[in-house]
């Protein structure tokens, strides 16, 4: 999802009214991870880089069997599904007054 609406972000600000929306998922809700880990993920000044940072100490949190100890859930969709909800806010600060960005 990041890397292809990454790559047509260029494409979508050309347009006359140009739009991105997610079709998004109660399983991506911040309740899942500890209130430290909601905090990162709900930072008003989150980056594209930050949030890959984020996914990429889950996934070796989970590979070291260590995830829920340190504060994440246990459904890598439901990781995934906020990965994307946070994303799209990302790209709504980012792209405002140039794409419509939104989640539902």
């Amino acid at each position: 999802t990041v890397e292809l609406t990454e790559t047509l972000l260029p494409l979508l600000r050309k347009g006359d009214d140009p739009r991105v929306v997610s079709v998004a998922s109660m399983a991506g809700r911040l309740k899942q991870l500890s209130p430290a880990l909601q905090a990162r993920f709900a930072a008003a000044d989150l980056t594209l880089s930050v949030l890959q940072s984020l996914v990429d100490e889950y996934e070796a949190a989970v590979l070291a069997g260590t995830h829920k100890s340190l504060g994440w859930g246990s459904s890598n969709y439901g990781l995934s599904k906020l990965a994307v909800i946070a994303a799209m806010r990302v790209w709504a600060r980012e792209e405002a007054g140039r794409v419509k960005v939104m989640s539902c």
